[in-house]
């Protein structure tokens, strides 16, 4: 019973998030912090390649379009690593309300904890920690996972 439930759950979790990428929004998948930047990996729908931006001074703009996963590993090769790594990895970010917050994961005891850290004057702060990226979602930090299209 614990086990259909578990699955029932698990497939509403997954509807939702091919509903919610229907509706116009892609899901952050990586980021990376070079100086005061970051650059944020996004997936659409059916996609296989991520879209690239740039964060930069308050602001988010496309970086550049890829053909390949090769050509962003190119650019970026810590995306080749990252999901297994047991070490603390940038997701996305999220401004709002004139905040910034970093969102994070990192592996532990074979789980992915997600964190969040609110950045200010240069030092981070952690905000909250949930035990999955699926209670993110449901949390006021969703808006640093589905982004947006139109935005």
């Amino acid at each position: 019973m614990r086990t259909k439930l578990l699955l029932t759950f698990v497939a509403g979790l997954f509807s939702l998030a091919a509903f919610a990428q229907k509706l116009g929004q892609e899901k952050a998948v990586y980021a990376e912090k070079k100086g005061n930047d970051y650059y944020l990996f996004r997936l659409a729908q059916d996609q296989p390649v991520p879209k690239v931006y740039l964060y930069s001074n308050g602001e988010t703009q496309p970086y550049k379009s890829y053909k390949t996963l090769k050509d962003v590993a190119v650019d970026f090769p810590g995306i080749n690593t990252y999901h297994q790594s047991t070490k603390e990895e940038l997701i996305s970010i999220l401004n709002k309300d004139n905040h910034l917050y970093e969102i994070s994961s990192q592996k532990k005891d074979e789980k992915k904890t997600v964190i969040v850290y609110e950045i200010s004057n240069g030092q981070r702060k952690m905000v909250k920690e949930y035990p999955s990226i699926n209670e993110l979602e449901a949390s006021p930090y969703k808006g640093a996972i589905f982004i947006d299209q139109k935005k």
